[in-house]
């Protein structure tokens, strides 16, 4: 399925078939995501009425996440909420894995561009220009070489009508940044270590001056706590070794429902939210 809609990507049928294709195999969060893409690209409000409540309601609790991916999606959203002043938008969700971002803006349009889960290429994206209000990717730009950063944003800029928005990962000097990646991999093998490491994360510096290159407008905030994040990283990698998945998901549901506001550092983030507005923005 996922071949077919590479050749047809914009084919609301064949992302419906995705999506209840994805909801037989239990990845509740891809085919809620790809029911939505199906109903962004054409489908029938009928079809997409009929499948819409148990898809739904077969999603976890959202607050049953894991810590990080759940900071991280909640940012998200509630950057998108605030920037859109209260209106309904539409978002592009490029490299947004399985698409649990949709389950967090269930009242807005979204669109998932994801290869290996809709056949769709984060890096040849099949819309015409400014097809979306805004356009997100999350913890992608650091898996990026260097050399094709510049062209990346500038397809996801294209896109959109309003702006991008980035949360990822970033150099920040007098962090050890080397040293924890290395430790990561050292203690759990983890691959996205390996791809941080080899592609080098991205510098602030360096979106700056893409931003102001040309002359675009760009907003940067620091997001969440180094510290906690990787604690996170290795709590999760024990927990499983032992067998401890009850009570991890205990501790990390206390996190997500007490403390999503509370754990931005300026001197330690462990990501920035950028957004960067499109030169023809329209709001």
């Amino acid at each position: 399925m996922v071949k077919k809609i590479g050749k047809d990507p914009l084919n609301p049928l064949l992302h419906l078939k995705n999506a209840k294709l994805a909801f037989a195999s239990g990845n509740y969060s891809l085919a809620y995501a790809e029911l939505k893409t199906a109903r962004l690209f054409g489908l029938d409000r009928q079809q997409f009425q009929e499948h819409e409540a148990d898809f739904m309601a077969a999603l976890p609790e959202k607050t049953t996440m894991g810590h990080n991916t759940y900071f991280r999606l909640q940012s998200l959203a509630d950057e998108l909420l605030k920037r859109s002043n209260g209106a309904d938008f539409s978002v592009l969700d490029v490299g947004g894995g399985s698409g649990p971002l949709a389950a967090f803006l269930p009242e807005h349009s979204y669109c998932l561009a994801e290869p290996l889960a809709n056949g769709i290429s984060g890096t040849n994206l099949p819309f015409a220009d400014r097809s979306f209000d805004f356009v997100v990717s999350s913890h992608v730009l650091e898996h990026i070489a260097p050399d094709d950063r510049e062209r990346f944003l500038d397809q996801l800029l294209a896109k959109a009508s309003i702006g991008v928005i980035l949360l990822n990962p970033f150099e920040v000097r007098n962090t050890l940044v080397s040293e924890r990646l290395q430790l990561v991999i050292d203690v759990t093998g983890a691959d996205w270590a390996r791809e941080h490491l080899h592609c080098s994360l991205p510098r602030i510096e360096d979106l700056e001056a893409y931003a102001a290159a040309r002359g675009l407008q760009i907003d940067i905030r620091p997001n969440g706590t180094m510290t906690t994040s990787l604690a996170f990283v290795f709590m999760q990698y024990f927990a499983a070794l032992a067998g401890s998945k009850d009570e991890l998901q205990q501790v990390e549901s206390f996190f997500n429902q007490n403390y999503q506001q509370i754990l931005d550092s300026d001197a330690y983030p462990n990501a920035y939210l950028v957004f960067i507005e499109a030169a023809f923005t329209n709001r």
